[in-house]
């Protein structure tokens, strides 16, 4: 998923027009998306029209490259997370008029391309201002999540992509070019203005896509409303998690009186449940708001079962607003801490989009942030 950007050694194979392959109504939709990014890139720096064109699926790790006025476009690359910012990047070589480069040594060549690399992450930032909206900080926040997860993908051994420094050291670079602390950071300032906020209504159809990182991965997910069940008497949202790069889809539950997760099914099967119900909230939300709770989780995987008990003490800490690679959202940020009095969990509610945006959380295995990366609400 990773070798999504120009790799100096690989050229256009197999590419075919849009309508030769086959993709569903939701990729159709998004190829839609990609294009007007593109049409208002060219619009917004007074350049001819770059036309999209999809080629099929490989192997090759490749997700978008740019030739000549063209770009092209892998199919699987229309479910990933990451692909405003991938887009974002093969434009800024197209506004930049990379082409490739004859005539030089290959130590040459190499040395010109990876500064070419540098150079399309940094206009990318301008592009997604330019011809998306997004402010700066969020557009710098869009790409670093970006070459994280690429340098997430190196720390479990894949080679790093020819053409280009290691992502630590482009991270490094496009910082060094937008300084700020809105750069790569999440949350600024802390308040206790905010009015209390209603627990949010969901609708089959709403779907919010998310990046997360931690020490064994890193990639994106949909979560996205299905329906409204009733279980033993209780009315849940049933909503899908599908991750960007698998076809494996589960479904969780939460009560609709106030977002508390129940349980999680795969295939029809119920592999964790909560009792009681886990509390996120406690409505309305508001700042100073607490709650403790105690909860046994049941997990059952291929014919073993095993019951944690979760202990939790939560304090809604304060108005806080949070730039993530979404958007910029106000929020009310929630700490929650196990019996030892460790802070095992910390998110930022934001009732723009009926969710968290923003997630940090401690187990056994190491740290793990998640983040809203885009959001649809019906």
């Amino acid at each position: 998923m990773r070798r999504l950007r120009l790799a100096l050694a690989v050229g256009v194979l197999g590419v075919v027009g849009g309508g030769c392959v086959s993709l569903t109504p939701q990729q159709k939709d998004t190829l839609t998306d990609v294009q007007r990014f593109a049409d208002a890139t060219a619009a917004a720096y007074g350049l001819m029209r770059i036309p999209v064109t999809v080629q099929p699926g490989t192997n090759l790790g490749i997700g978008g490259v740019y030739r000549q006025g063209n770009f092209y476009l892998n199919a699987g690359s229309l479910d990933s997370g990451h692909l405003t910012a991938m887009v974002a990047h093969e434009l800024g070589h197209y506004v930049l008029g990379h082409e490739p480069t004859t005539g030089v040594s290959m130590a040459e060549l190499l040395r010109a391309q990876e500064q070419r690399e540098l150079d399309a992450n940094a206009k990318a930032v301008e592009i997604l201002v330019r011809a998306k909206g997004m402010t700066q900080p969020q557009a710098v926040r869009t790409m670093v999540v970006y070459l994280r997860t690429a340098q997430n993908a190196q720390n479990r051994g894949q080679p790093n992509a020819p053409g280009h420094r290691p992502p630590s050291e482009e991270i490094a670079d496009l910082l060094a070019r937008f300084p700020g602390p809105a750069a790569p950071a999440a949350a600024q300032g802390a308040g206790s203005s905010a009015a209390p906020i209603p627990v949010p209504t969901w609708t089959p159809g709403d779907r919010w896509t998310f990046w997360w990182d931690n020490p064994r991965s890193s990639g994106t997910f949909v979560w996205s409303v299905d329906r409204e069940q009733v279980v033993d008497g209780t009315l849940y949202y049933v909503v899908r998690s599908r991750p960007t790069t698998s076809q494996s889809t589960r479904e969780f539950f939460y009560q609709k009186t106030d977002l508390a997760w129940r349980m999680e099914m795969v295939n029809g099967t119920v592999e964790s449940k909560a009792e009681p119900a886990q509390l996120r909230y406690v409505w309305p939300l508001t700042t100073g708001g607490a709650w403790e709770q105690t909860v046994a989780v049941t997990t059952g995987r291929e014919g073993k079962s095993s019951t944690e008990t979760r202990i939790r003490s939560c304090q809604v800490t304060g108005e806080e607003t949070v730039t993530v690679a979404g958007g910029t959202y106000r929020t009310l940020k929630t700490v929650c801490r196990d019996k030892t009095n460790q802070v095992v969990s910390e998110m930022w509610y934001a009732p723009e989009v009926k969710h968290w945006v923003k997630e940090w959380s401690r187990s056994s295995w190491g740290v793990q942030e998640r983040e809203l990366m885009d959001v649809k609400l019906k």
